[in-house]
């Protein structure tokens, strides 16, 4: 054989095998790009995931939250999601829209990332306050972790747009955040030309108790519960005084009578108001103050979950407490009705057993 055809020879072989290795690396190295999605969580981390996701489990503390952003979306019912505790005392939403969690056992909220890991998920979601104990846990066995903060109305929007492009539906939330800001307008415009002494002034306080005794606390100025009172035309008084940078902060009745507001709210997470509004209801003390001689002080609207918080109902608390504290500019303002709205247009119920329940456990937080 001449050299030549022995060159040639060597070269066709070497090809042969090459062309396959080449080929098999290619697929390794560049999977089809319809497979990936990628977004941006609210720690600022771009997660990505490859393929389909069959398994969501959402993890750590105020798991309610992302649970709740999470079944915004259709595919959450078609998925298996394991939660963990998202009950924060008043009864658990989640029971009544899927008879899935009625008999699912509820995860931990300190789960180890062992047990995260145990259940094989293809996506995690969290809080980013839970980021030290379940994010950088997971990080080297590369399991996508999610996180989301939400503790305002325009995060709501931002973050349900990225988990929408993770899940591979970017429809929903744009219909969804068209609907918060239809509700939003709506109330915006009915106050529209209020002027600043026709703006009342309001104190909104969590009430709990521990011990048998009772604590009241205020929000940080940047939280939910403070742009709710402004957003419906109230001017929070404990803004000013900057009590609370990152936590609640429990104040003194002489601090409450200090700043004497014209409508005290109070917030009660954990168990119905009732005891609350009676104990105070009793005490000649607080008879004193402008909000109880005018019949002003309320607890805040609830049904399985307390409106004034940094959770998907935060629109509802909007809308309630700016009829509350202007209820001449909304006069036609009908809660029920828009209770039954948002739970349809916003998580797809439409049976009415479950949305009487609803607003039935909606008119029990409003009894005095």
């Amino acid at each position: 054989m001449s050299k030549t055809r022995s060159l040639m020879l060597v070269i066709l072989v070497l090809s042969l095998v090459t062309v396959p290795v080449l080929y098999a690396r290619g697929t390794v190295e560049h999977p089809p790009t319809e497979s990936v999605r990628t977004a941006t969580d609210a720690s600022g981390r771009i997660v990505t995931v490859a393929g389909p996701i069959n398994r969501i489990l959402v993890a750590g503390k105020a798991a309610i939250m992302p649970a709740d952003a999470l079944f915004l979306f259709p595919v959450a019912m078609e998925t298996e999601v394991l939660l963990s505790v998202t009950n924060q005392g008043l009864g658990d939403f989640f029971n009544l829209i899927d008879p899935r969690f009625a008999t699912q056992q509820r995860l931990g909220q300190q789960m180890g990332p062992e047990e995260i890991i145990a259940h094989a998920p293809d996506l995690v979601i969290t809080k980013t306050s839970n980021y030290d104990s379940i994010v950088k846990q997971l990080e080297p066995f590369g399991i996508p972790v999610f996180t989301m903060n939400l503790e305002t109305p325009q995060a709501w929007k931002e973050e349900i747009v990225q988990l929408g492009m993770l899940l591979g539906d970017e429809e929903t939330p744009q219909r969804l955040n068209e609907e918060f800001d239809r509700r939003e307008h709506a109330v915006a415009s009915a106050l529209e030309g209020l002027s600043a002494q026709e703006r009342p002034t309001v104190l909104m306080m969590q009430a709990a108790r521990a011990d048998g005794i009772t604590a009241f606390s205020v929000a940080p100025k940047e939280w939910i519960q403070t742009t709710i009172v402004e957003s419906a035309g109230g001017v929070p008084v404990w803004k000013d005084d900057d009590l609370a940078a990152n936590a609640w902060r429990k104040v003194s009745f002489e601090q409450i009578a200090r700043w004497d507001a014209d409508h005290v709210f109070l917030i009660s997470y954990k168990s119905p108001a009732q005891p609350f509004l009676e104990e105070i209801a009793s005490g000649s003390q607080w008879q004193q103050l402008r909000a109880a001689t005018r019949g002003n002080i309320r607890a805040t609207p609830a049904d399985v979950v307390n409106y004034i918080q940094s959770d998907s109902r935060w629109i509802l608390g909007l809308q309630w407490l700016a009829a509350q504290l202007h209820p001449d500019r909304f006069s036609s303002f009908d809660m029920e009705s828009e209770i039954r709205s948002f739970y349809r247009d916003f998580y797809h119920i439409t049976d009415e057993d479950i949305l009487g329940k609803l607003v039935r456990s909606y008119l029990a937080s409003m009894e005095r």
